[in-house]
């Protein structure tokens, strides 16, 4: 099975709106207006009502509440607007079968992307919110999967519970796996190619000629979710951080147990955001 015709499984393929370039857009122009992106925010009755949300949140509140976008883009800041949007924008763009647990999905992905977040606030090579961006389309191709094939999903699911992981099971049913897929997609929406090849890298970053640091990224952010998980204290975690990721990122790791554990916090806050 290739992968056009995965894609042509799909009735319809899941839409990057052009609100959502235009603002992307935006949020990367030093010179943009945060009037000007604030009245294409209110154009989406669904991404207005959540950045408004998060503005007021208790993660971010400052005592004053904000009722307008121009406030809540002055509070939060462009980036964490932008990872905001996107979010919201992929969370409304899958239709998925009602034996996928979308909001698990979410959490999780937002675990890993603000666990991505403040790894980056330690690294050179890759900006915090870029860092998140990358985090939250890492896993996109698992709803392309669930939406287009929910049989071959099952056998899948079947697959892991005997025992096989899901790369293996996804690669045996479908010829692919999630990080292709998802790669793809993410090309067919027209991202820029660092989003592709994080998203298509990210399950062994150091194999490639040229590394992808949002790969890298990925990949240290998902073992730290899956050690976290596993109730692993913060401060083991990274002794353990394998040591070839980090020398390919060349992080500092002074003080960044205690802002995992902040930030990690934060992370299940804005899933409930952005599911609400």
């Amino acid at each position: 099975m290739s992968l056009d015709s995965i894609f042509s499984k799909l009735k319809q393929l899941p839409t990057m709106p052009i609100l959502l370039h235009q603002l992307m857009h935006d949020f990367a122009d030093e010179n943009a207006k945060i009037e000007d992106i604030s009245k294409k925010i209110v154009m989406d009755q669904s991404i207005s009502a959540r950045v408004l949300k998060m503005a007021n949140s208790v993660v971010y509140s400052r005592g004053v509440p904000v009722t307008s976008i121009e406030q809540a883009i002055l509070r939060l800041g462009f980036k964490q607007v932008s990872s905001l949007v996107v979010a919201t924008a992929l969370n409304n763009s899958f239709k998925t079968p009602k034996s996928f647990d979308k909001n698990k999905f979410w959490i999780d992905t937002f675990q890993v992307s603000s666990i991505a977040k403040v790894l980056a606030k330690d690294c050179e090579k890759i900006d915090p919110e870029t860092a998140f961006t990358c985090a939250l389309l890492h896993d996109i191709g698992e709803l392309v999967i669930q939406q287009c094939f929910p049989d071959e999903a099952e056998l899948i699911n079947l697959a892991m519970k005997a025992g096989q992981s899901r790369i293996d099971a996804q690669r045996e049913t479908l010829g692919y796996d999630y990080s292709q897929v998802g790669a793809e997609l993410v090309r067919r929406w027209k991202l820029p190619e660092f989003f592709v090849e994080s998203t298509s890298q990210h399950l062994d970053p150091l194999s490639y000629e040229k590394v992808n640091p949002g790969a890298v990224i990925i990949r240290l952010s998902l073992f730290v979710n899956f050690a976290m998980t596993a109730g692993v204290p913060p401060a083991v975690i990274i002794k353990r951080f394998p040591t070839n990721l980090i020398g390919e990122l060349e992080l500092d790791e002074d003080n960044l147990a205690d802002r995992i554990v902040e930030l990690k916090g934060q992370s299940n806050e804005l899933a409930n955001i952005l599911l609400s």
